[in-house]
């Protein structure tokens, strides 16, 4: 009981062992945490984006992160209010899991076109199943509202928009050898190149 408001406090119960939980139940939990994942290593991921790419992407990719970190932050609400779990130490994982990040990026790798062309491919196939969880989810009752629905999916792709343009650019970058803007600006980029 709480001694704020002397009601109950919900109970929280671990993510595994709890006998009393159907395997439906368990099965969504796995789901989700699933999802949970796969969006921290996307986090890192664009972190590494933004951190390397940034002047490349003309700023596209500066708000990635942030978005990012919100969403999380609506996925581990979700987990907590449906599934009853709780996940405390999501901050400190991600805070560890940033340092190593940090420690082992080396530059030259990330300045690689086909580095940049294989990495903008790999978040750009994250944030689509990312648009297919919150779809999932909006079809089953998850206690969320058709309007933060309506806002995690605009959100979704308005980053698949902006991913996939530079995904695109860094493609002609890698193999033809120029800049990628030409391109998409309707230029011919192999005569630009020459």
């Amino acid at each position: 009981m709480s001694a704020q408001t002397g009601r109950a406090s919900p109970r929280r119960i671990s993510m595994f062992g709890n006998r009393s939980r159907s395997a439906e139940e368990h099965i969504a939990t796995g789901y989700l945490v699933t999802h949970l994942c796969g969006a921290m290593v996307g986090l890192q991921l664009s972190r590494s984006l933004s951190d390397s790419y940034g002047a490349w992407a003309d700023g596209e990719l500066d708000s990635l992160p942030g978005e990012l970190e919100y969403e999380i932050e609506q996925l581990l609400q979700l987990i907590e209010d449906t599934q009853g779990i709780s996940l405390p130490r999501y901050s400190k994982i991600d805070a560890t899991v940033n340092r190593i990040r940090r420690l082992v990026h080396v530059d030259a790798i990330w300045r690689n076109r086909l580095v940049k062309l294989a990495t903008l491919e790999i978040m750009r196939t994250a944030l689509c199943g990312k648009s297919a969880m919150w779809e999932v989810l909006r079809d089953i009752p998850a206690g969320e509202t058709e309007e933060q629905y309506r806002e995690l999916n605009d959100l979704v792709s308005k980053q698949i928009t902006t991913v996939t343009a530079l995904h695109h650019r860094a493609a002609t970058e890698a193999f033809q050898g120029t800049d990628g803007r030409e391109s998409a600006s309707g230029g011919d980029p192999i005569r630009s190149s020459k």
